[in-house]
């Protein structure tokens, strides 16, 4: 007769005979590949679901998880910061909330393949020197040294009243954010260099990034030269970001999104800004920002947006509402096209020697100049 494990375990069958069954005899003490975290968790618990969680520190629960295991975390509010340090799944249940105040980040990754889901994370604000500041990072802390995280998934999260970003994919390379919900931060989602390696071949996908005070609702920022390139901005809503300044002319505000470079190398490149929804913003909905020449700002396509009145804070040398602006302080030559921009006086500024091969494939409505230009930038 076929026995099963559990019967062969009902009859008190030890380690040894399991051996002799063909069984594993460490199959009994092997780790369980998913371990619970609640405010009310207990080292002594089963750990078996949220009512007989194990942990009560998310940290020590990812320390203890097994690789490639899955820390759930349970209702309630966690006041701590988390760094990800191993390749783990983090994953929230509703009500699930990082209150991060005072600290670096929320949730900061700093290894590779690791997703972190349905998790609210709120109130990062140290203010240090060198301190993000952000709701979730792919980068963290380790042993002082800040350290960066390729293949990490960022979904369904909660990001919100946070100094910093929502989300910042920071110098790193074939990660995601998709389909999750920022709001009172600084930046909405960020995607930057800032740790020395380019953040390139990300996508960044059907997220909210509304009413984000101290900037853009979609920010890719090159900062040391390493280049944002390769990257794919696709199906997101960014209203009404950047607005907590004041109008002109003193404004700094934010845009849907923004294509920036401060610096004197590297550029950003090669991204595709596609069907995606900005209004209400600071800045215009698409922003193109090459503050210095010689910067790559080559091979951008800004398709199949829909692009409402934008640019509520004004501009450089463009005092007037504008769906798309695009300044290089270098000769730039952009795709512009398929896209529906409404509601505004220009529906495409353009300032220094830029070119937009393709602005009679958009569509304008009530919108009082299709195209605008300034001479000069900066």
């Amino acid at each position: 007769m076929k026995r099963s494990l559990r019967y062969v375990s009902a009859i008190g069958v030890t380690g040894a005979t399991l051996s002799w069954f063909g069984l594993a005899a460490t199959a009994a003490s092997a780790s369980p590949a998913t371990v619970y975290v609640s405010p009310a968790g207990s080292a002594t618990a089963h750990d078996w679901s949220c009512r007989t969680a194990g942990f009560s520190s998310i940290q020590a629960a990812v320390e203890a998880a097994p690789l490639h295991g899955t820390v759930v975390v349970c209702p309630g509010v966690y006041k701590q910061t988390v760094t990800v340090d191993r390749t783990v799944n983090l994953r929230g249940k509703h009500g699930a909330v990082v209150n991060a105040t005072g600290q670096a980040y929320g949730v900061g990754v700093t290894a590779s393949w690791v997703t972190v889901s349905g998790l609210t994370v709120e109130n990062a604000n140290a203010t240090a020197t060198g301190s993000p500041d952000d709701g979730i990072i792919t980068a963290g802390f380790v042993n002082g040294v800040p350290k960066p995280a390729d293949h990490v998934t960022i979904t369904g999260n909660t990001v919100k009243g946070n100094v910093g970003s929502g989300i910042d994919i920071n110098s790193s390379s074939y990660s995601a954010a998709s389909g999750n919900y920022a709001t009172g931060n600084g930046v909405g989602i960020n995607m930057s260099d800032d740790l020395g390696a380019p953040a390139s071949h990300n996508r960044i996908s059907g997220n909210v990034t509304n009413k984000n005070p101290g900037g853009c609702g979609i920010a890719l920022a090159d900062h040391t030269g390493a280049g944002i390139y390769d990257n794919v901005i696709v199906g997101n809503t960014a209203n009404d970001n950047g607005l907590g300044s004041p109008s002109a002319p003193d404004a700094s505000a934010g845009s849907g999104i923004i294509l920036a470079d401060s610096g004197t190398k590297g550029g950003v490149y090669d991204n595709l800004v596609a069907g995606n929804s900005f209004a209400g913003n600071g800045h215009a909905g698409v922003a193109v920002h090459a503050h210095a020449p010689g910067l790559n700002f080559s091979g951008n396509v800004i398709s199949g947006n829909r692009i409402g009145r934008n640019n509520l804070r004004t501009d450089t040398s463009d005092l007037k509402t504008t769906g798309i602006y695009l300044a290089d302080a270098s000769p730039l030559t952009i795709k512009v096209t398929g896209n529906t921009v409404y509601d505004n006086y220009y529906g495409i500024f353009t300032v220094g020697k830029v070119t937009v091969k393709t602005v009679k494939f958009n569509r304008f409505i009530h919108v009082t100049h299709r195209a605008g230009n300034y001479p000069t930038y900066p």
